[in-house]
């Protein structure tokens, strides 16, 4: 078996790309007020989702343009980036429960959020271990100048 060949729950660029989209159409497109309109305090919980969402929608374009160079490297970014967006967004929810005067999104909707994205980059990141796992197995061709006549 000389081609590679890995498994369909890694992400393609064209995945990458929506992620992309509506990370940054609600990171970039939306407005975010930090402070509240009755106190002026500053929330910080909207804050980091604000900036949750334009990271990580940056960090999947960027994965997405180097899975065209190396799939394997765009889907590890693609992965953690969505793992560790997944644990900001239970942050996120849990400083939203918190707050009983204030939210940035409904608390369930971030933890729906948070179960995809964790779900999704956990699968990925699994299928890539098994990837670099069977590929270490895989021998090498022999070079055309060792082999038998």
């Amino acid at each position: 078996m000389t081609q590679r060949s890995y498994s369909n729950a890694l992400a393609g660029p064209g995945m990458m790309l929506l992620s992309a989209a509506i990370f940054g159409y609600f990171g970039f497109a939306m407005t975010w007020s930090y402070h509240s309109a009755r106190t002026g305090e500053f929330l910080l919980f909207v804050a980091l989702l604000d900036w949750t969402l334009k990271c990580s929608s940056i960090a999947f374009l960027v994965a997405a343009l180097l899975t065209f160079l190396n799939p394997i490297a765009g889907n590890l970014i693609y992965g953690l980036v969505g793992f560790v967006g997944a644990a900001l967004f239970l942050l996120i929810a849990g400083l939203d429960f918190a707050d009983k005067q204030h939210t940035a999104m409904h608390p369930l909707l971030l933890l729906i959020f948070a179960a995809w994205n964790g779900y999704g980059s956990f699968s990925g990141l699994r299928e890539i271990l098994n990837a670099r796992r069977i590929a270490s197995r895989i021998e090498p061709p022999t070079p055309r100048y060792n082999r038998p006549l």
